[in-house]
């Protein structure tokens, strides 16, 4: 079976890099979102320990378990939105995936400096931090509950109202399957993005 973990078995450094780049980056994502609550007016992640970058924390133990056996996991904080105003509530369901965004830049342009020879380890680690910071900021944007995008739009739609006719309940459902359809794409588009940015800020060094 094609599972994730059989990458420890034939490519052991993609395998770690991976792992590493993913567990980063999604308590960077988790720890903005209690941070930026905290800004707003809400303590309730930081009153539960989550202003840190402690994986077992942001986590859990299962997501960590799921994240090395199948390559994909989770991470969440409490956010108590009856603290909060619709715009402060938005604003910390962006804190998330613009953290991810701003871990990407800094990936292209740590894999830009580091492409160069002697240095493709370090180009290679920089390449998949970058892809991967990508591909959370693009899932997490998703209008489909779960998501930071799906909070968004239950700020600006609450989901009760689309739950009290069918149109509304297919909305939702169709969100889940475009969740799912978009994958493949999502993955595609990560990885041209990626490429195309160090890329374009290769010839800017370089001209």
């Amino acid at each position: 079976m094609n599972i994730f973990i059989n990458h420890l078995f034939r490519d052991p450094g993609y395998f770690f890099i991976v792992v590493f780049s993913v567990m980063f980056s999604v308590c960077v994502h988790e720890f903005c979102h209690a941070f930026t609550a905290l800004k707003c007016g809400d303590s309730t992640a930081a009153d539960s320990g989550h202003l840190t970058l402690n994986p077992l924390k942001q986590m859990g133990v299962f997501s960590l378990v799921m994240l090395l056996l199948l390559g994909f996991c989770w991470g969440a904080v409490p956010v108590n939105r009856a603290n909060l105003t619709r715009g402060k509530s938005i604003i910390i369901s962006l804190a998330g995936p613009l953290a991810n965004l701003g871990l990407f830049v800094i990936g292209v342009v740590l894999a830009v400096l580091t492409a160069i020879p002697g240095c493709e380890d370090i180009f290679k680690l920089m390449l998949i931090f970058a892809q991967i910071n990508m591909l959370l900021f693009c899932i997490n944007l998703l209008p489909v509950n779960g998501f930071d995008g799906g909070n968004i739009v239950a700020e600006l739609l609450p989901m009760h109202k689309l739950y009290r006719n069918e149109l509304g309940k297919g909305v939702v459902i169709g969100m889940m399957l475009l969740f799912f359809c978009s994958l493949d794409y999502i993955f595609s588009f990560t990885q041209f993005c990626t490429v195309e940015a160090i890329s374009r800020l290769w010839s800017v060094f370089h001209g």
